[in-house]
């Protein structure tokens, strides 16, 4: 698609109008128009949304510039309309990354403003794509309004007409409609097996507090449970998705919270998010967290210890993980207040969350964990280096990230590092004794006075 990048003119004469202009109260722009009450369109479809860089501008530009309107709330408008009709909707940066993710479709969203002055107008466009590059339609959305002096009103005019008219178009759209059936039909790659698998229930899987914002804070989540030539990591994706809802209810704003999951978790993925995209986007004052679940691997020829990404290959980590040290060296050089990685992976090849080529001896004699670059990162990790991660399943959780959420569930998510460190290591080690095995987590460095952060 050959889309012209402009800037989106109508927002530019927003951040200008700062003031102490009453905005009101916010209310439901759907109120009244019955889409509030109805269930998900396609609630059997996962959907990969892909930005323009005419979208990016214009989020870009309300994030520098928003100051006397609702930014966050004209965000989660814009994306709660595919949230709210899909069974999963979720963001990627560009149109490869999508056809390699979990989504059954694409969504390539463009959204500019032609026209700037006392008139203003803004125009969206939202073409849909199967993962094999069939279009299956396109939506088209326009609103133009005079320029006011009360920029919540305005702001709020713009994105209800235009989400609306989005969702309207996705609601009626029959090409949708007989992909969805369809992928049902032929018993899509989504679609429930035969016998279905349990359905687990935890106790952490939501959060019960909620902190204030903490606009200035980042994080990478990354859980993959089925891999694309490795045994299962078990419930490694229910590990990162508990975490995520943690993270938001800690503060952490949903945009600045970047959820790998599955296939979308390849290694270039991984890199780009650490080593490109932080960078790019924390600042002085900002915590960085990062949060892993999935294997964990040890090369037997030298020790060194790597996260396996989706796409890793046992017998090649050189080529194909992603190593502690390496991400250690690149978390301790950026420019920010703190950084914390919490791991539910292991590094000794027994089994769990480790892997190790098939045909080579399970133990290596000793493991280089990366601790030696650590400098300002602080690290909550599931095991010893000689130990295997294990699982709590009744609640269908590893038995490291259960046990953290649970005590950031009752410390109502004001645990220092240590708090949750000193509470989740008894019980981590009692519960694997249980089991017939040891488990201990780690906190390192371990006499680290930045434990005493707050999580």
């Amino acid at each position: 698609m050959d889309i012209k990048a402009r800037i989106p003119a109508a927002l530019i004469l927003l951040p200008l109008l700062s003031g102490c202009m009453s905005m009101g109260p916010r209310l439901d722009p759907y109120a009244g128009t019955g889409l509030e009450s109805l269930p998900p369109a396609f609630p059997d479809l996962r959907l990969a949304m892909v930005l323009s860089e005419n979208t990016r501008k214009t989020l870009q530009m309300n994030r520098q510039g928003g100051g006397s309107y609702d930014v966050q709330g004209w965000e989660d408008k814009m994306f709660g309309v595919y949230k709210r009709n899909f069974k999963e909707a979720f963001r990627t940066e560009d149109v490869e990354e999508a056809r390699q993710s979990v989504a059954d479709l694409i969504a390539i969203i463009d959204d500019y403003s032609p026209k700037m002055g006392f008139v203003n107008r803004q125009e969206s466009t939202v073409i849909f794509l199967t993962k094999d590059n069939r279009k299956l339609d396109e939506i088209k959305a326009a609103h133009e309004q005079r320029m006011g002096f009360n920029v919540q009103a305005m702001v709020d005019a713009f994105s209800n007409s235009i989400n609306r008219q989005i969702e309207t178009g996705i609601r009626g759209s029959q090409a949708l409609a007989d992909f969805a059936k369809t992928q049902a039909a032929a018993g899509g790659r989504h679609a429930p097996a035969a016998a279905p698998a349990q359905a687990y229930v935890s106790d952490v899987d939501s959060p019960a507090y909620s902190r204030p914002g903490r606009p200035d804070d980042f994080a990478l989540v990354v859980g993959i449970e089925k891999y694309s030539g490795l045994p299962d990591a078990d419930f490694a994706e229910r590990d990162a998705a508990a975490m995520h809802a943690h993270l938001l209810a800690l503060g952490f704003p949903e945009r600045n919270v970047v959820f790998l999951r599955g296939s979308q978790a390849v290694k270039s993925g991984i890199e780009k998010y650490v080593e490109s995209w932080l960078p790019r986007n924390v600042k002085a004052d900002s915590k960085v967290l990062f949060y892993f679940s999935g294997h964990g691997a040890p090369d037997p020829a030298n020790g060194q210890a790597y996260l396996v990404p989706w796409d890793g290959d046992a017998k090649f980590l050189e080529n194909t993980g992603y190593p502690l040290e390496r991400l250690y060296r690149k978390l301790n050089a950026l420019q920010v207040k703190e950084v914390l990685v919490a791991m539910d992976a292991c590094f000794s090849g027994y089994g769990g969350h480790s892997v190790i080529a098939q045909g080579t001896r399970p133990l290596v004699t000793k493991v280089d964990d990366g601790r030696g670059s650590l400098g300002r990162v602080v690290v909550l990790s599931a095991s010893s280096l000689d130990e295997v991660t294990g699982t709590e399943e009744p609640q269908g959780h590893g038995l490291f990230t259960y046990n953290l959420l649970k005590g950031l569930q009752q410390a109502q998510g004001q645990a220092t590092v240590r708090d949750l460190y000193e509470y989740l290591k008894p019980k981590v080690q009692d519960a694997a004794r249980r089991q017939n095995r040891d488990q201990t987590p780690q906190l390192l460095p371990a006499d680290s006075s930045r434990s005493a952060a707050r999580f």
